[in-house]
């Protein structure tokens, strides 16, 4: 199975814990596909700063070719994360220049061979997906950061999350995203569960009851989980009970994927001064 990803990266800034982790939510995906043994690759951006420095070097470590990643004038993603009760409350989001950014045809050749692609987080190419599905790709899309339901034709699964229980809220959600064209919708509930929709057909999965380090990044190994089982055939339970698992244990470490932790570097503390100053509360129990 060769798989690639589209889309964001980051630097996630525990403040607080004085902890600094690589991330964003397409580059989460792939770096659990790499893990799981796959064939992956992911596409993305990132500016000329010291941000751009971290990410590729952790990125080379994951399995995943670093060159795979672009650079643009500009700024690298950067997102400041306090803790509360193992909870994350984002207090900044920098987009950096992956929001300006549209993958070239030089991209998706890359592509020809690959069977499914990903496209996930903040970015201007809004006919992203229609582009690839036109080239035969098989793809999935996470809505969670961006609700496009314009461009779901075609679209074999669509996640999004949903702040709240498998209420009706979460069900008319996927009804959205199936009604927009969707083959398959995955509303992602966190601790409440998730549920999947196929046509008319509603499946749920509860989430497995832990105390969580971090939630950061939960939902995209549950998105990478999901896909790979649904790729080999899976029933959607099956799919579902795989991806929790998958998100439970991100949850027991800091950070997106497992990583070793780097110190909060100056420069952060400097560039982000307004947002760092206004970390006073005493830090949270996370394990680090």
């Amino acid at each position: 199975m060769r798989v690639a990803t589209i889309g964001d990266n980051c630097l996630d800034v525990y403040m607080e814990q004085d902890r600094l982790t690589v991330g964003g939510n397409a580059l989460n995906v792939a770096v659990n596909w790499s893990r799981s043994g796959l064939a992956a690759r992911y596409f993305g951006v990132v500016g000329h700063d010291d941000a751009a420095s971290a990410i590729r070097t952790v990125v080379a470590r994951t399995g995943l070719d670093p060159s795979d990643i672009g650079t643009l004038p500009g700024a690298t993603g950067v997102t400041l994360i306090r803790l509360v009760g193992n909870d994350r409350k984002f207090l900044h989001e920098e987009f950096g220049v992956g929001l300006d950014w549209i993958p070239g045809d030089d991209i998706l050749d890359e592509l020809a061979s690959y069977d499914w692609v990903h496209t996930a987080g903040v970015h201007s190419d809004a006919d992203l997906t229609t582009r690839l599905i036109a080239r035969g790709h098989r793809v999935s899309v996470d809505l969670s950061t961006y609700h496009d339901f314009d461009r779901l034709t075609g679209v074999e699964i669509a996640f999004a999350s949903w702040d709240g229980r498998l209420d009706s809220g979460a069900h008319d959600l996927a009804a959205r995203m199936t009604d927009a064209g969707a083959g398959t919708a995955i509303v992602m509930c966190g601790a409440h569960g998730s549920l999947a929709r196929s046509g008319t057909d509603t499946t749920t999965t509860k989430a497995h009851p832990i105390t969580p380090i971090d939630t950061c990044g939960a939902g995209d190994s549950f998105i990478a989980s999901y896909v790979e089982s649904h790729f080999r055939g899976n029933k959607v339970q099956i799919s579902l009970v795989q991806a929790t698992a998958s998100a439970t244990k991100t949850c027991t470490h800091l950070g997106g994927f497992e990583q070793a932790p780097q110190a909060v570097p100056d420069w952060v503390k400097t560039d982000y001064y307004p947002f760092v100053a206004d970390t006073t509360a005493p830090a949270q129990d996370a394990q680090l």
